[in-house]
């Protein structure tokens, strides 16, 4: 068991009274409601907790999760809870999602009780896993945001709810997936039966990076230091371990594992190679994914005794070990920021001469080309051209759609058009449609995916509808004087008109540049 534990890149250390062997980090909590009779949240709970859900059933459906399951349960039972999408954007479920992580606490709450606990071990998202253990709620939607669980235990009595969510500042009742700090989690634990003693040795969290106190700066100049390999007569160096890395944080940027198995990595990463490497480089994806130790960016777990200063393919697809960023990079890169910073840095100082709009859409990043990111509906969406016979005379026709939207706050968009008498903040024009203003209130760091900008009046600035495209577009931006710059050059448009009661968040200013320097840099 331990030999699995540390496989998948866990520390297990000698064991003793204190600790029980487990090196721990603080845990968040996470609040999750069961759920009643129509989400059948009574009986999931004891189909996929308490009794458990056998890895055979849904071997065909797990895909890149087999692996990391099989480890995480060797009898074969795993326990399994899963959240439906969310339409929102920024509410607690949204954050609770984007947010936890593994080595959490799992609280379940039903009828205004907290009745069981559990550790979260890993987390991914399968509709396909979600619906042959649950099927589909009544619209047809499945609960696709999985958490694999251990260590759980049922209260011996249901403990109320409300003095505990009081001193997480959660209302009661508790309506929805809630996610608190581990600071809160452990000044409210008292309130909680104490864990039950492990019989054996059970799943920790993932063990802190050596590295103390890795800072965003450092992240950055390890990223723009790689030591890349160069061919003989090439000044070019290599673009396998960039790729690799960008890989990487577009896996954190969409939420999953940041530790991938060989086989994944092998498949996806070799199609970028492929595509995106060097012309004339060979497709050795296995190269990356050992030599990226050396950038202090990335670990590999599972790799047999005996195996040398460099695996063979054989041995890696015998193995099965697991690589990705640390975790101390990992969670660096939960910043929106910073991950912006380390997409530009890797497609300014490695990748100049690739199609990069190609290349961070193939990844899973083309919500970097526009400033209001991506809403849900686009993420599958086609080209929009339509086909020769939708395009026929006649009604335009429409298509079923179960996307959604950012739910936006009327009141804040009024309130920054009437701080400027509806008044471009770059331009002053004031436009009049059907004898009324009309201007437009345009996010600075986008709420679509993946900027995840808070809908704030700090982060709105009033626009005319060609600056607001422009602005959308990365066209211009706001430099750190307040002077309006255009992305690819040319005069200055002049000073952002500001009033004295709006008062925008310089971060969001530093967000948008930095999205205009890397449009600059992918419109090449």
């Amino acid at each position: 068991m331990v030999r699995r534990l540390r496989a998948l890149g866990f520390t297990v250390t000698a064991g003793s009274a204190d600790t029980d062997g487990l090196r721990q980090m603080a845990p968040q909590v996470v609040l999750q409601p069961r759920g009643g009779a129509r989400d059948h949240g009574r009986q999931n709970f004891d189909k996929s907790v308490r009794q458990g859900v056998p890895l055979a059933d849904i071997r065909s459906e797990l895909g890149e999760h087999a692996d990391a399951l099989t480890a995480l349960y060797p009898d074969g039972i795993a326990r399994l809870w899963g959240s439906l999408p969310t339409r929102q954007a920024n509410n607690e479920k949204v954050r609770a999602l984007r947010n936890r992580r593994v080595g959490d606490d799992v609280l379940f709450y039903a009828e205004n009780h907290f009745f069981a606990r559990a550790r979260i071990l890993h987390l991914f998202e399968s509709s396909a896993v979600a619906r042959s253990v649950w099927g589909a709620d009544a619209d047809g939607v499945t609960w696709e945001h999985i958490m694999a669980l251990g260590e759980v235990e049922e209260f011996p009595a249901p403990v109320l709810a409300a003095p505990f969510l009081r001193r997480l500042n959660v209302p009661a009742p508790l309506r929805s997936l809630t996610l608190r700090p581990a600071e809160d989690y452990h000044r409210a634990a008292q309130l909680l039966p104490r864990h039950l003693q492990p019989a054996s040795p059970q799943i920790p969290t993932p063990a802190p990076d050596a590295t103390p106190q890795l800072s965003p700066a450092d992240l950055l100049n390890r990223i723009g230091s790689l030591n890349t390999h160069r061919r003989a007569g090439s000044d070019a160096p290599s673009r396998h371990q960039p790729l690799s890395l960008l890989w990487a944080v577009a896996r954190i940027a969409t939420g999953k594992p940041r530790l991938a198995p060989w086989s994944s990595f092998r498949t996806e990463v070799g199609a970028l190679l492929a595509e995106f490497g060097l012309p004339g480089s060979q497709v050795t994806p296995e190269y990356p994914f050992w030599h990226l130790q050396s950038s202090r960016l990335w670990e590999i777990h599972g790799i047999p005794d005996g195996a040398g200063p460099m695996p063979r393919t054989g041995v890696l697809n015998t193995a099965q070990p697991v690589a990705g960023l640390t975790l101390a990079c990992a969670e660096l890169l939960q910043d929106p920021l910073t991950r912006l910073q380390a997409v530009v840095t890797l497609c300014s100082t490695y990748l100049d001469d690739v199609d990069q709009r190609e290349l961070l859409g193939r990844v899973g990043l083309a919500g970097y080309t526009t400033a209001d990111g991506l809403p849900d509906e686009d993420l599958d969406s086609d080209d929009g051209e339509g086909t020769d016979q939708e395009q026929a005379a006649g009604p335009v026709p429409r298509r079923p759609s179960n996307s959604s939207r950012p739910v936006r706050n009327p009141a804040i968009v009024n309130q920054v058009k009437d701080l400027y008498g509806n008044a471009c903040q770059v331009c002053m024009t004031r436009l009049q449609y059907k004898r009324r203003p009309y201007s437009e209130a345009a996010h600075i760091r986008g709420l679509g995916s993946p900027h995840d900008g808070p809908d704030e009046l700090a982060n709105l600035l009033c626009l005319c509808p060609n600056h607001h495209v422009l602005f959308d577009g990365l066209e211009i931006f706001i430099d750190v004087d307040g002077y309006v710059q255009q992305t690819h050059g040319g005069d200055s448009l002049g000073p952002l008109r500001r009033n004295v009661g709006h008062r925008i968040n310089d971060e969001h200013l530093r967000y948008h540049r930095t999205l205009c320097e890397l449009n600059r840099l992918t419109g090449k």
